[in-house]
Formats: structure tokens, C-alpha cells, sequence
């Protein structure tokens, strides 16, 4: 490679590490150089001499070349680049051909500078641009102040009231279909409070016969409250009284079923009783046949005591003492016969008052019959009227459940009706303002008179009745028609 192509790379194509290193290598050979130098100082002073002064040659070289590669276009490029930092777009950038690190500073900052002259370029543009667009803005700005002026005046009369007025000067083309769109504004705006005025009065009527009918349904309302909650009470009351009817009820049915069974053991005593008498009956009937028996052995007894006295006459002394006997056994005879016809009328008397004693207690059984019987009837009844005293008591406590809804659905409408009353206050007070609002615009024609509101009436607030008693519910009757 020749001189000139050496420092042609050194200085234009190699890069900085190869530069450094090319620069290294020169230093050591010249150091290598001064060495060799030194050891021919030893042999030959006139060699050595030739030897320093090609080392203080090459070594001058060698920093001429060092500062022409290396330093001055790293210097030179640093410079410039200060200089287009400070805004120096107009000097030249040189060494843009280098293929080292100093050629790709030098053509970055080439780009910058056209970029920043492109930019400079396009800013001009852009104020032209702009000038043109802030003459057309002001012309533009010129056109709308009349336009807005023109609103402005039309706003100001509306927000005055007045309707009839219209924008008759014609805007710009652009703004042209605005004045027109205004105006149409204006002609609905002005039917439409036409309408509003014509129909104000008929609201502000119809307002206060919503409030009248409301005071009204208010008062009937607080009314047919007050009576359903009085009937509700009695109707619990009644349904009290039923309750303990039914208990009541019960109760008799429980006695009349034990009175049933007392009865029924009576009769079975009365039966019991009519079957021992009977026995009894029989037996004095059998003492009789008895007696009747002691009778005749008592007369038999009698004839042969009789017959012993006459055998003992006739035997005279020696049968004095057998004829004693025989009176003995005569007198016995007698008492015996005269026992046993006391007994026998006993007996007989006894008989008839068995009988009559059967004869009555068997009266006494049919009449037990008969009470048993009718007792079974009247526990019946008794049952019959328990079940439906239940089942009333079970009625009036369902109808007092439903009273009870009724009561709780009309005090829940009565305080509807309250609001409702209170709205159409509102609402008539609303109809006022809105005719006073309408009658603020002026809409060529002739103003309506507001409707008077109707007079608000003192509102006594619903207090719960207390319950009264049943007897006292008769005077609720007027409250009755009246629901």
C-alpha cells in the first residue's frame, strides 16, 4: 500500500480505534527504533546519530500526521457543531465524506442543518398561512359581530317577553339560513305560547276543581277512616263476646254430656232397683204361702190340744197334768195363729206398698228414660250450637281480619288523598304561576286573566277514634249513610 493511500485511510476511512492503534504501532517502532538507535551509539556514534535524527524525524512526522487525522477534524467538526447549535445554518459542513466517526457527526449534522432549514422553510409557510387565515378570521370575526349583534338585539327582546318581533335584515350567506331558522323559532315559539296562554285558564279551573274534589274526598275520606276503624272495634268486641259464647257453649255441652251419663246411671239404679223390688214382691208372697202354712199348723196344733184336754178329762187325775200341757200347747197354738195373722196382714200390707213402690219406681225409670233421652237431644243442641258459636267466632274473626285490612287500606288512602290534596294545591298554585309566566310574553294577542286559585282550606290532621264500646255503636249510624 502506498504513502498516500495509508494516510488517505488513516485520515478519511479508518475509524478511531484503528486511527489509535495505527498511531500505537508507529510510536512502539519508533521506540523500538530509538532502542536500536542506542545500541548503534554503542558501535558507531556517526550511526547513531543518523539513527536520532530518523527517530526525531519519524516522531515529527508522526504528530503532523496525528494532528491532520485525528485532531484537527475532530476540532473543526466540534466547532461547527457549537456553531450550528448557536443557530449557524448558513456555513458549510465539511469532511461529510470521511468514513469514520468524524464523517458520521459531520453527516448527522448535515441532516440537522437541512432539517432545521426545512423546518425554518415550513415555519415561514406556515406565518403566511396563518396571516392569510387571520384576514380571512377577521373577516369571518367581522361577519359574525354582525350576526351576533343581531341575536344579541333578538335575545334581548325575548328575554323582555316580546315575541312578536323578527330579524328582518338579511345576514350573510353562511348566516342567512340561521336568521331563518330563528325566526321559524320565534313563529312556533309564539303559537306554542299562544296555546300555552289559551289553555292556562282552563288549567287553573280544572286545578281548582281537582283541589275542591280533593278537599272533599279528603274529608269523606277521613270520615269513612274514622267510622270503619269505630266498626272494626265493635266488630272486635262482638267477635270477643262470640268467642266466649262459643267457650260458654262448649262448656254446657260438657255438663249436659256428664248430666247424659248421670241420668243413664240413674236409670240403670232405678232398673236395678225395680228388679230387687220385685224380688222382694215375690218373696212376701212366698212368707205369705208360709204364714199360711204356720196358720193351719197352728189350728191343727189347736184341735189336737183340744182333743189332749178331752183324753185327759176323761183319764180324771191322771191326766191333770197332760190336760195342762194341752192348754199349754193350746194357748201357744193361739199365739201362734194370732202371729202369724199379724204377719200375714203385715205382709199384705207390705205387698201393696212393694207394689206400689215398683209401680213408682217404675214411673220414676220412664221418667229417667225420658229425661236420658231428652238429655241426649239437648246434648245435641248443646253440640250443634257449640260447633256454630265456633264457627261464628271463627267467621267474626276472619270478617275482623278483613276490617282490620279495610281500616289499615283506608287510612293508607287517606294519607294518599292527603298527598293527592296537597298536589292539587301544588298544582293549582303551579297553574297560577304558569299563567303570570305566560302572561309576561307579548304574543299579539290579547292577554288572559289567570284563573283565581281556589282557597286553600285548613287541613285537620286524621287522628285514630278510639275504640268505643258495642252498646255505644248505634250512634256511629249517621257515619254509616254517609259511607
Amino acid at each position: 500500500m502506498r504513502r498516500d493511500e495509508v494516510l488517505h485511510w488513516i485520515r478519511e476511512v479508518a475509524p478511531i480505534r484503528q486511527k489509535l492503534k495505527a498511531v500505537f504501532w508507529m510510536m512502539a517502532g519508533l521506540v523500538t527504533l530509538g532502542g536500536a538507535c542506542g545500541f548503534l551509539a554503542l558501535l558507531s556514534p556517526l550511526a547513531a546519530g543518523g539513527g536520532l535524527l530518523l527517530v526525531v524525524g519519524g516522531t515529527l512526522w508522526l504528530g503532523g500526521v496525528l494532528r491532520e487525522a485525528i485532531a484537527g477534524p475532530y476540532v473543526s467538526t466540534v466547532e461547527r457543531m457549537e456553531a450550528l447549535a448557536a443557530g449557524d445554518l448558513n456555513t458549510a459542513i465539511q469532511f461529510t465524506t470521511y468514513g469514520d466517526c468524524v464523517g458520521r457527526m459531520t453527516k448527522a449534522m448535515h441532516t440537522f442543518r437541512e432539517t432545521a432549514l426545512a423546518k425554518i422553510a415550513a415555519e415561514r409557510d406556515t406565518e403566511q398561512q396563518r396571516q392569510q387565515a387571520e384576514t380571512i378570521r377577521e373577516e369571518i370575526l367581522a361577519r359574525q359581530r354582525g350576526v351576533v349583534d343581531a341575536l344579541a338585539d333578538a335575545l334581548a327582546k325575548l328575554a323582555a317577553g316580546d315575541l312578536v318581533f323578527r330579524l328582518n335584515t338579511p345576514f350573510s350567506q353562511d348566516y342567512e339560513k340561521l336568521r331563518g331558522d330563528f325566526n321559524v323559532a320565534l313563529d312556533k315559539l309564539q303559537e306554542t305560547m299562544r296555546a300555552i296562554a289559551n289553555n292556562t285558564q282552563a288549567v287553573s279551573a280544572g286545578a281548582g276543581e281537582i283541589t275542591q274534589a280533593s278537599d272533599d274526598l279528603a274529608r269523606r275520606t277521613e270520615q269513612q277512616a274514622a267510622t270503619l276503624e269505630e266498626t272494626a272495634a265493635s266488630l272486635n268486641e262482638i267477635t270477643t263476646t262470640v268467642r266466649k259464647t262459643a267457650e260458654g257453649a262448649n262448656e254446657s255441652s260438657k255438663v249436659v254430656a256428664s248430666t247424659q251419663a248421670e241420668a243413664e246411671r240413674s236409670g240403670e239404679v232405678v232398673r236395678d232397683t225395680v228388679a230387687a223390688m220385685s224380688k222382694i214382691e215375690a218373696s212376701s208372697r212366698q212368707i205369705s204361702n208360709i204364714i199360711g202354712v204356720i196358720d193351719e199348723i197352728a189350728f191343727q196344733t189347736n184341735l189336737l190340744a183340744l182333743n189332749a184336754g178331752v183324753e185327759a178329762a176323761r183319764a180324771g187325775d191322771a191326766g191333770r197334768g197332760f190336760a195342762v200341757v194341752a192348754t199349754e200347747v193350746r194357748a201357744l197354738a193361739q199365739r201362734s195363729a194370732d202371729a202369724a195373722k199379724e204377719i200375714k196382714a203385715l205382709i199384705s200390707t207390705s205387698g201393696a206398698q212393694v207394689e206400689a213402690g215398683v209401680r213408682l219406681v217404675g214411673e220414676t225409670g220412664m221418667a229417667l228414660e225420658r229425661i236420658a233421652t231428652q238429655i241426649a237431644q239437648l246434648n245435641i243442641l248443646s253440640h250443634e250450637i257449640s260447633s256454630t258459636a265456633q264457627e261464628q267466632a271463627t267467621g267474626l274473626a276472619q270478617v275482623n281480619e278483613a276490617m282490620n285490612q279495610m281500616d289499615q287500606v283506608t287510612q293508607q288512602n287517606a294519607a294518599m288523598v292527603e298527598q293527592t290534596t296537597a298536589a292539587s294545591h301544588s298544582l293549582s298554585q303551579e297553574a297560577g304561576e304558569l299563567a303570570r309566566l305566560v302572561n309576561q310574553f307579548q304574543t299579539g294577542q290579547q292577554k288572559s286573566r289567570a284563573a283565581p286559585q281556589s282557597p286553600k282550606q285548613s287541613r285537620i290532621p286524621v287522628h285514630a277514634p278510639r275504640p268505643r264500646a258495642l252498646a255505644t255503636t248505634h250512634t256511629s249510624q249517621e257515619s254509616w249513610n254517609e259511607f
